[in-house]
């Protein structure tokens, strides 16, 4: 299905669950509300890869190398060879509160 049909958040999701996936299924640069939404529908389909066990998730989530690569990992694997992209999507986090589980 073409990109433009599944809008941004529907064309990460495809790619998280996908690995990769043609050019136009990646947001453009500086196009702030698409990346935003792309990074939803990518958050998504990661943590539908950790096929919801909540142990699974949160060792990965938190990144302590006990149930496989962080979403962060999954990110720059996917994004190798976008430097640009991953730059500015990594700019989507910044700020942001830190939670912590109990």
């Amino acid at each position: 299905m073409p990109p433009h049909e599944i809008g941004w958040f529907g064309a990460g999701y495809a790619v998280a669950k996908g690995g990769t996936a043609p050019d136009d299924y990646y947001p453009p640069l500086n196009d702030m509300e698409a990346q935003r939404e792309w990074l939803g529908g990518f958050g998504a389909g990661w943590v539908e890869c950790t096929d919801g066990d909540l142990d699974v998730l949160l060792a990965t989530l938190f990144g302590d190398g006990s149930a496989g690569e962080s979403i962060d990992d999954a990110l720059a694997r996917t994004l190798e060879g976008r430097a640009d992209l991953l730059r500015q999507l990594r700019t989507h986090g910044e700020g942001r509160a830190h939670r912590t589980l109990h």
